[in-house]
């Protein structure tokens, strides 16, 4: 990524706020990222915690301005990061990589890799977005989390986290300006075929329904997850009323 101007940070509350309020003080480039080795209430979707460990995690926020992208398009933001991450794990031969919907990134059914996004909005438009991406890298264990991995778990090698950053926003770069560029349909197609269950029975519950037998469809171009019951009939769930079985 050319002429990125990356904040370095030995800790901070969260990466996502501190750009945040960078932004109301200044003009952000595009590409500006603020990395810390430790971060102290890291958030993921839904007002859930983001859990990292020092010095062995990848976190990270970056700011990117849009021209012209509509409010309606606001999912393609999602889906051309979760691509980004998908690239930079597959990069280094990560074992058995999926999107979970909305954004989580797993490896063997477990989930490494966590994005929040939050946009700024003028109007019917999307003025800009704060990207947040949290990797776990070199991690041996969770405790009480039996479904997070983190890279080394996932395939007993340790990496260079300075090189994991580097190779994901080069990836961001390249997702970003796809989607600057207009090319939604690739993205769309790009981001199903990587969904975590795809085509698959599995076990879900929403706030309606018990626990029950679903495949996993796709995702609607507005965000949507889109399951098949029993009976062939499809329904379409937004992130707060679907929960996944393991």
């Amino acid at each position: 990524m050319s002429l990125v101007n990356i904040i370095k940070l030995n800790a901070t509350p969260s990466t996502n706020t501190y750009l945040k309020d960078l932004a109301k003080t200044c003009v952000l480039k595009d590409y500006t990222v603020v990395v810390t080795q430790r971060q102290t209430k890291g958030r993921g979707q839904v007002d859930a915690l983001w859990h990292s460990q020092p010095n062995n995690s990848l976190t990270l926020s970056v700011f990117k301005r849009f021209n012209g992208l509509q409010i309606s398009q606001q999912w393609y933001v999602s889906m051309a990061v979760s691509l980004a991450v998908f690239s930079t794990l597959k990069h280094f031969k990560i074992p058995e990589i999926s999107i979970k919907w909305p954004n989580d990134i797993m490896s063997r059914s477990k989930k490494c890799c966590g994005i929040l996004i939050e946009n700024t909005i003028k109007g019917n438009l999307i003025d800009a977005s704060i990207i947040g991406v949290g990797i776990n890298v070199n991690e041996k264990q969770f405790k009480d989390l039996p479904l997070a991995s983190s890279l080394r778990l996932a395939t007993g090698n340790n990496f260079d986290i300075s090189l994991v950053r580097k190779i994901l926003l080069q990836q961001l770069e390249i997702e970003l300006t796809r989607l600057e560029n207009g090319d939604f349909e690739s993205i769309f197609s790009s981001y199903n075929q990587k969904l975590y269950r795809l085509d698959t029975v599995a076990v879900y519950s929403s706030k309606t329904l018990p626990a029950f037998n679903a495949i996993l469809r796709g995702v609607t171009n507005s965000g949507l997850l889109v399951l098949e019951n029993d009976s062939s009939q499809r329904d379409t769930y937004n992130l707060k009323e679907i929960k996944y079985h393991f």
